[in-house]
């Protein structure tokens, strides 16, 4: 099973120029309060590496410039050459930079000083980019400080209501999670985009595993009307409305796996690929994820700041839940799909860390 999904190139972002950015195309970092938890906390991801699996990174961007410190690619794009990462695409320069670019502008990443790691693994024509990206993550985790791992990837056309029958089909996929686990790294997935496809709760593979930290999308302001091209659309949008393309799964349906949180995605301001000072654009859970993903490394970088180690991928999973903003499916979306009526947490990296501030000055963690 795990060699029999070929998964093609995401649709690319769109460039932009600086000045034609809407102020609600700003609005992510702010809704999940990434600023107030970097300025109260003194916090930007220094120190802490993220591997990024996706269609390569432009290398050269300014935004990344001395923290790119490692890159492999795991694709036949430029005759197999382990050493070139460019991204042809944009989709993977796109979601580092939600992640960690450096930027006085729109473009600031969650966690803007962290040390980023490319592993271009897209288009993937089987599971086996994917499985040798993760092992090179679990081998190389203590020599380059790897404490996250942002996968915005899946396979199309899946829609798992739980991981049981996922962790038969694969088998091997699940051996390597569970191994980053005890190595305490986050594995960030996106939860996938084929919600209008299967009008029911579920998620894409890998997202499914509870191994990994799962995370579906929202909008992030009011911006008219959204239409994509796999059929979803939204007749009116605004902050924490479900986006009608974000795969989900809610506890109350799966106790044992589910969608871990919600973040915005739609509309995610981002580094380019085009040239070396580009913007981007992109709506997505493939957007969702990272901005989760950053906000694990601000998380990770205050408890090893405070306890000297790296904290459990259950612990962040839990800071994460339990310091959320709920929001309903069904209240007041206002798009093309069917709802669930279930809530789903949103997450607020500010309230996150202020939580994990209080348990470690108890001793409860």
């Amino acid at each position: 099973m795990e060699n029999s999904y070929f998964i093609p190139n995401p649709e690319p972002p769109r460039s932009i120029s600086r000045n034609l950015i809407s102020p609600f195309d700003l609005e992510i970092d702010r809704l999940i309060e990434a600023p107030r938890a970097r300025s109260q906390f003194n916090l930007d991801g220094s120190g802490l590496s993220v591997a990024v699996l996706d269609t390569g990174l432009r290398v050269t961007h300014k935004c990344f410039e001395g923290r790119v410190i490692s890159t492999m690619n795991f694709t036949n794009d430029d005759n197999g050459n382990i050493d070139i990462v460019t991204d042809y695409n944009g989709h993977g320069t796109n979601v580092t930079g939600i992640i960690a670019a450096d930027s006085k502008d729109e473009r600031r990443g969650i966690a803007p000083r962290s040390n980023v790691i490319p592993l271009k693994v897209l288009p993937a024509p089987s599971f086996d980019p994917i499985l040798n990206a993760l092992q090179w993550v679990y081998d190389n985790t203590e020599r380059l400080n790897i404490t996250v791992a942002n996968l915005s990837l899946g396979a199309p056309g899946i829609n798992y209501m739980n991981d049981t029958q996922a962790g038969k089909d694969y088998p091997e996929l699940l051996e390597l999670l569970n191994g980053l686990v005890t190595k305490r790294v986050a594995v960030v997935i996106a939860a996938g985009n084929d919600y209008f496809r299967f009008q029911q709760e579920g998620m894409t593979v890998p997202a499914i595993f509870r191994q990994v930290i799962s995370v579906g999308a929202v909008y992030d302001a009011s911006f008219g009307p959204r239409a994509y091209r796999n059929g979803a659309s939204a007749i009116s949008t605004h902050a924490d409305q479900i986006t009608p393309f974000s795969q989900r799964l809610a506890k109350e349906t799966s106790p044992d796996c589910y969608t871990d949180v919600f973040s915005p995605g739609a509309a995610a301001t981002s580094a380019g690929a085009a040239h070396d000072d580009d913007t981007s654009i992109q709506d997505g859970t493939s957007q969702a994820a990272p901005t989760v993903a950053g906000v694990i490394l601000l998380l990770q970088q205050y408890y090893i700041r405070v306890k000297g180690t790296r904290p459990s991928v259950s612990l962040l999973q839990d800071m994460l839940r339990t310091t959320s903003s709920w929001i309903f499916d069904g209240d007041d979306e206002d798009d093309n799909v069917k709802h669930t009526n279930h809530k789903y947490p949103r997450i607020n990296a500010f309230q996150s860390l202020v939580a994990l501030h209080k348990a470690i000055q108890l001793g409860t963690i």
